[in-house]
């Protein structure tokens, strides 16, 4: 797929940017790349994806959600609500077919919260390194008190990252509202269509057990978790998009 791109008109001064290739099969899904955190649509993942749904001869969508690469929106401003009320659009003005959602780290998050509102318009899904819940999980619990204090005061902080010198800028609003959306503090998250699980057992920022938490607490019996002992955060190795793509091709036969 090429990096040129298509503009989603929502209102004024409100858009999102887009990649959508139509497949010349008769009955088949929508597949949709929902990228992660300070990530856009022409990440390894989303590259990689678009190019074997287009050989395969699948839909596929890519897009990215507000504050994130061509679309609208400062990223500081953006919520889960409101990156969930992004991917809400795209299924309801792209997606033709029932959709299978390949979320990558927060973009599981939002997979999952969509599937759980939308469970006859959502097939199924493949959650890579999902950062369910990573607001409360790998962010406010990690922080310390007089970071804590400094985001309740200036409204945000510039978080780094692991593997990284990248800054972050966290919203308080951020995990504020994140608080509407977490998943892990439920007995039973509500799903019956079928999910695969990918999850690196080295991703540290990330940790792999919350994949292993999910599959405790999702109640559709066809769940899958593949575990990858040298995967980090990325799973963006030829191997390992193999394994994505693989998972890909089981879920397609059961649509």
């Amino acid at each position: 797929m090429d990096t040129l791109y298509h503009i989603l008109n929502i209102e004024r001064n409100k858009f999102i940017a887009f990649n959508k290739y139509l497949s010349t099969q008769k009955n088949m899904p929508s597949v949709i790349f929902l990228h992660g955190l300070m990530s856009h649509m022409n990440s390894t993942k989303s590259l990689f994806l678009a190019n074997y749904c287009k050989k395969a001869d699948y839909n596929f969508i890519t897009f990215d959600n507000f504050g994130h690469g061509n679309s609208s929106g400062n990223f500081i401003e953006e919520t889960i609500g409101s990156w969930l009320n992004g991917l809400e659009i795209v299924l309801e003005r792209l997606a033709d077919q029932p959709t299978i959602l390949v979320g990558s780290s927060m973009g599981a998050w939002l997979a999952i919260l969509a599937a759980m509102k939308f469970p006859n318009k959502i097939t199924s899904l493949i959650c890579l390194a999902s950062a369910v819940d990573f607001t409360e999980e790998s962010i406010w619990k990690n922080l310390t008190k007089s970071q804590k204090k400094q985001m309740e005061q200036e409204k945000h902080l510039e978080i780094t990252g692991t593997n990284c010198n990248d800054k972050y800028p966290i919203s308080y609003q951020l995990i504020l509202e994140a608080r509407n959306h977490l998943l892990l503090n439920l007995d039973t998250i509500a799903l019956s269509a079928p999910i695969h699980l990918i999850h690196g057992m080295k991703d540290v920022d990330v940790p792999y057990n919350i994949s292993t938490q999910l599959v405790e607490k999702i109640t559709s019996d066809m769940v899958v978790i593949k575990l990858i002992k040298n995967g980090d955060h990325r799973l963006a190795r030829q191997d390992e998009l193999s394994i994505i793509t693989n998972s890909l091709e089981e879920l397609i036969l059961v649509k």
